[in-house]
């Protein structure tokens, strides 16, 4: 099923043929690659009056032999992004608000934890990743059913966060941001959103077909993401409209000819010049913190970055956003100068946005070949490390140690010969990733069977950062980002830190989402310690199989764990507080937007009826479940089925037997949610033949 729909050829100059020859192949290849588990990708390349190409390729659903179409509605994730951007500059234009104000000149109620830095974030912080905000209010930002109340929930929780940086002091990826641009707009103009939106940009945009899932969408009308036997998964709903539109690769490309054409669409006006101008203006720049001098990441406003790699290689500028979601990875490359630009999205691939990005580059490079704008699409760099020189011990201990990351702790090794190992921290043990990194004429540490990866120090504010450098897009640049820093000795854990290190608890607020629903979420949250970063904790969470690790301090108190990290980009995302709540004794979790119990204190089931009640708050109840039995769940508003290693067997939202497999020779786990204060009606019996499932 990887065979093209009909392309839109309505308008197709000549000089396209190459490069939509070369697209096709390239798609069909990614569809053909089992590894990557892509099942549906499709893609529009415009100039600034019209679509030059759009196709759909690949499968909405294998066992029907269901094919997406240019109409097909994909989730374009983070990409939705610079649409917010948009939005908010639309009411600059019309000098609603400033981009240099306070934030709480229009959104009052405001509120943040810790003092009143807080009120120093303005509205272009929040555009260009520099508010100092967390990353990604996660509870209830993607479920299975529509939640309405996303954005005043994150607002409201705000009132208990503090920030990880000062406002404007450096760049981190931050989604949070643009979920306050969704209440700047409601505040400004008495509209939500969505409506603003829908009847500022996409209307008079023509994008027809974008729409955000406040409701179901008609069977066939999107391309969902496909389980392993090839069928659709139930549709998802991103609840963070700023980040999370539906639409399609030429409504994309409309969008696109608003930047391509310095503010309008034909006659009608959406942007000033200034407005698309200041977008496109590296925001970063002049940041008082930026460790590493030679990144690739020059954050626009809503762009993820305003000097494509893969284009300013050969002499171009363009402007770039990537996006996404659960199953959905999205790409936007716009060249204003050369009045191009494509839109890719593709569900079910592995490898998130990068290879969105990859195949919008080479479409956008082969367009500008074709049409003669350079003379030749680049040939990928051959990577060769350049010769070894002699290694000091003073060399060796300027880049030998521990770093930390949100995306986990890394370990760099010094061996006899003098040469460097790089571990990292995966599911509880250290595991080696490149060994026999040398040291190089250029200052950079490379393994001869890995010459495409160099790693060097470099040490700002007394931290050193580990810097490394890798090929970009289709190979023919490289880019240079800050992976990690290390961290100064910690305190001695107090007793009462000590005594939780090693314990598990279970999530019990998140009951609706996608992320659990789907298995891709554990609801297991752990603390454990690392060798070599004693005095600090690490907050354990799964993610598709693989545990992640967050380092935090926990000297404030013996309730509270601070996040500690402070990089720049994308590394230093997603950070979190660890605070313990005591629940009628019992000490429970709360990290980032997220609430654990203990399992430790998770009631049996007895054999026979039972009942099980909510509590006022609406948060889940767990149950351990009598082994080898059939269960019988009635009244639930959702349930979930694991294993003994919380690996998710069955979920539901309707009354369901089930039967527990694999259960005889320990215990599993039921959650059960609903509305507050439900009575849950669970029935179990023995089952007598484990080979005839009821």
């Amino acid at each position: 099923m990887t065979t093209p729909t009909t392309p839109v050829t309505d308008r197709l100059p000549l000089t396209c043929e190459a490069t939509i020859t070369d697209a096709r192949a390239a798609i069909l290849k990614e569809l053909a690659n089992s590894e990557s588990k892509t099942s549906a990708i499709t893609v529009a390349l415009v100039d600034d009056q019209r679509i030059l190409w759009a196709e759909a390729f690949g499968v909405m659903d294998k066992t029907r032999g269901l094919a997406p179409t240019t109409e097909t509605l994909f989730c374009i994730a983070s990409c939705s992004k610079v649409i917010a951007a948009v939005a908010a500059m639309i009411l600059v234009d019309r000098g609603l608000i400033e981009l240099d104000a306070p934030l709480v000149r229009h959104l009052t109620d405001f509120r943040m934890a810790d003092g009143e830095a807080y009120r120093d974030i303005t509205v272009r912080m929040l555009l260009n990743h520099s508010s100092g905000l967390q990353g990604t209010h996660f509870l209830n930002v993607l479920t299975m059913i529509p939640f309405y109340g996303y954005a005043a929930q994150f607002r409201d929780a705000l009132a208990n966060e503090r920030l990880k940086h000062a406002p404007g002091e450096m760049a981190v990826y931050c989604t949070d941001g643009f979920t306050l641009i969704e209440l700047l707009v409601a505040a400004v103009t008495g509209q939500s959103y969505t409506d603003f939106v829908r009847q500022e940009i996409l209307e008079p945009l023509g994008m027809h077909h974008s729409r955000f899932a406040l409701e179901a969408f008609d069977t066939g009308s999107f391309a969902p993401a496909l389980d392993s036997a090839g069928r659709p998964e139930p549709q998802e709903y991103v609840n963070a409209y700023a980040s999370g539109l539906f639409s399609t690769p030429s409504d994309m490309g409309r969008l696109a000819m608003l930047f391509l054409s310095g503010g309008r669409l034909g006659d009608r006006r959406i942007l000033s010049t200034e407005a698309v101008a200041e977008m496109g203006r590296d925001q970063i720049v002049n940041l008082p913190f930026n460790p590493i001098t030679d990144h690739s990441v020059h954050f626009g406003l809503g762009w993820d970055g305003v000097r494509q790699g893969g284009l300013a290689a050969v002499g171009v500028t363009a402007w770039y956003k990537g996006g996404d979601a659960d199953h959905y990875h999205s790409y936007l490359i716009v060249a204003p100068h050369e009045r191009l630009a494509v839109a890719v999205i593709l569900t079910n691939g592995l490898a998130m946005a990068t290879t969105a990005g990859v195949l919008a580059e080479r479409i956008l490079l082969d367009a500008l070949a074709e049409r003669g704008s350079i003379t030749s699409v680049p040939a990928p760099l051959e990577p060769a490390a350049l010769p070894a020189i002699p290694v000091s011990d003073e060399d060796l201990a300027a880049i030998a140690g521990l770093y930390a990351s949100s995306y986990g702790p890394r370990r760099l090794e010094a061996q006899a010969d003098r040469t460097l190992t790089l571990l990292n921290f995966i599911n509880g043990q250290w595991q080696p990733a490149i060994e026999g990194l040398k040291l190089r004429q250029d200052g950079c540490w490379v393994a001869e069977n890995r010459p495409e990866l160099a790693y060097r120090v470099v040490v700002i504010a007394g931290r050193r950062y580990l810097a490394v450098r890798m090929p970009g897009g289709l190979g023919h640049y490289r880019m240079e980002f800050p992976d990690s820093h290390d961290l100064p000795a910690g305190q001695p854990l107090s007793a009462r830190w000590q005594a939780r290190v090693g314990q598990r608890w279970l999530m019990v607020n998140d009951l609706y989402s996608a992320f659990l629903a789907l298995g891709r979420q554990s609801p297991l949250f752990g603390l454990g310690q690392i060798q070599g970063l004693e005095g600090y904790l690490a907050a354990l969470v799964k993610t598709a199989g693989i545990e992640l690790v967050q380092i935090v301090d926990p000297r404030e108190s013996d309730e509270r764990a601070r996040m500690c990290l402070k990089i720049p980009l994308d590394n230093g995302w997603g950070l979190n507080n660890l605070v313990i709540e005591d629940r009628d004794g019992e000490e429970w979790v709360i990290w980032g937007s997220l609430r654990y119990r203990l399992l430790a204190t998770v009631l049996p089931l007895k054999l026979g009826q039972n009942r099980v009640t909510l509590g006022s708050d609406g948060l889940g109840e767990w149950r351990q479940l009598p082994a080898a039995s059939d269960l019988t769940i009635a009244e639930a508003g959702v349930w979930y089925l694991y294993d003994r290693e919380f690996t998710l067997l069955e979920y539901g939202r309707k009354d369901k037997t089930v039967h527990a497999a694999g259960y005889n020779t320990g215990w599993a786990y039921l959650l059960v949610g609903g509305e507050p204060g439900q009575d849950i009606q669970v029935l179990t019996e023995r089952r007598t033949s484990l080979d005839t499932p009821t």
